[in-house]
């Protein structure tokens, strides 16, 4: 401090001063940058938490036919494989991250509302998923990367999985909101939360930094980090396994709650309460990272996954079916918070979201429309225990993989020689 080593020695007072404002000004920033984030999180999942376990029911009632509902539900994951490492690539090229989320929020909040007031005409429901399909695919990715752009210089990326874990919050708020109180008589109200919800994520969004300054020297490196990563390919094969056996367990759980005899308030329950252990994972992040290494952190809600589907073969107990569903937490804190620190270590920063993409994609993208083609056509032939079993298996296959792909990433095959991960 070139020998102010106090504020009362001659000609120092300025100095000392000025670094306490610069540190206040600088703790004041983490603090507003961490609650905009952290309500960003909170409203963006609890829209998805009231349209995604409910948009069936309420295009249901709005008469739309099978095949009409088959293809508005294949809107949203093809948004995730089609358009989202487009638009992740085209931000992390311009550093255009903060507008473009801004602008996805708003396509959400356009599309919630469209759908809300859309009269029973095919047409106008397909325009208003189109804007929801524009919206979520980069939506999760972008808000991401730019809280990990602002962490990462700081050396606190664990600090993700305490702001991610409003996003847990705001997802069991809006599907326990729905699912236990109003959901039979006020389905109606699924798209209007939705709008609303991302209304204000939007206004979050606002206040978050821009994405840092760097552009990337090679244009052409968000593709290339696909052959120069060793192992990145692999792991997206494994996520793509891994994300099928998600999506049949995301979509057929109600039905599977049903046939049990479940009442409603256990279906809703299951869905809305399912986030219980994720919320106290991600509180604990850096705790289980700093005393577990990463690369087992990630791969136990692999392995978790396809044995929730053994567990839901064997099970005839609706109760016990709630219970089992619980376990949900173990693989998004793997897949989607672990997964996400995984990612940032083995990835160049610079193509960071569209890495992310890449990675979405494979689990809730190719995985998911996977899943939603071939679940329904198992269980019409051979009903719920067969789709379990396939779902075991292809969970199974997707663990492997990621295993495997996890011993050759760089950042992961060296981490027990890394200081405090032995």
């Amino acid at each position: 401090m070139g020998g102010c080593e106090s504020p009362n020695h001659k000609g120092c007072y300025i100095y000392w001063q000025t670094g306490i404002m610069e540190t206040t000004e600088s703790a004041n920033l983490e603090k507003k940058t961490a609650l905009g984030f952290k309500a960003f999180f909170f409203f963006k999942y609890m829209g998805q938490g009231v349209l995604y376990p409910f948009l069936v029911l309420y295009l249901n009632g709005k008469g739309i036919t099978g095949a009409e509902l088959g293809l508005l539900l294949t809107l949203l994951p093809l948004g995730k494989v089609a358009i989202a490492p487009v638009l992740s690539y085209l931000c992390d090229l311009y550093r255009i991250h903060k507008p473009m989320l801004i602008t996805s929020m708003f396509f959400n909040t356009i599309g919630g509302f469209l759908l809300y007031r859309s009269e029973d005409v095919f047409a106008s429901f397909v325009f208003a998923m189109v804007l929801i399909t524009l919206g979520e695919a980069v939506g999760d990715t972008l808000g991401i990367t730019l809280a990990l752009d602002f962490l990462a210089p700081r050396n606190r990326q664990t600090d993700y999985g305490k702001w991610r874990l409003w996003g847990a919050v705001g997802y069991m708020a809006g599907a326990l909101f729905l699912g236990l109180f109003v959901l039979d008589s006020n389905i109606a109200l699924v798209p209007l939360v939705f709008t609303l919800a991302n209304l204000a994520a939007g206004l979050a969004a606002m206040i978050h930094p821009r994405a840092s300054a760097k552009k990337p020297q090679d244009w052409l490196g968000g593709l290339k980090i696909l052959k120069e990563v060793r192992g990145f390919v692999l792991l997206l094969v494994g996520a793509v396994f891994s994300g099928f056996t998600f999506n049949v367990i995301q979509s057929f759980y109600s039905v599977y709650m049903i046939e049990l005899g479940a009442a409603s308030w256990m279906v809703g329950g299951g869905v809305g309460l399912q986030v219980l252990i994720e919320i106290l994972l991600s509180a604990n992040t850096k705790r289980i990272t700093d005393r577990i290494p990463l690369r087992y952190v990630y791969l136990s809600g692999f392995l978790v996954l396809p044995i929730r589907t053994v567990l839901y073969l064997l099970n005839r107990n609706p109760f016990t079916g709630l219970m089992i569903q619980n376990l949900h937490g173990f693989f998004i804190f793997s897949a989607f918070i672990t997964g996400i620190l995984v990612l940032d270590r083995v990835l160049p920063g610079e193509w960071r979201a569209t890495g992310q993409s890449y990675y979405v994609s494979a689990v809730v993208g190719i995985g998911a429309m996977a899943g939603s083609f071939f679940a329904p056509l198992v269980y019409d032939m051979s009903g719920m225990p067969a789709l379990w079993i396939m779902a075991a298996a292809v969970g199974f296959t997707g663990f492997g993989l990621v295993t495997w792909a996890t011993k050759i990433l760089p950042g992961l095959a060296s981490e027990k020689t890394e200081k405090g991960k032995v």
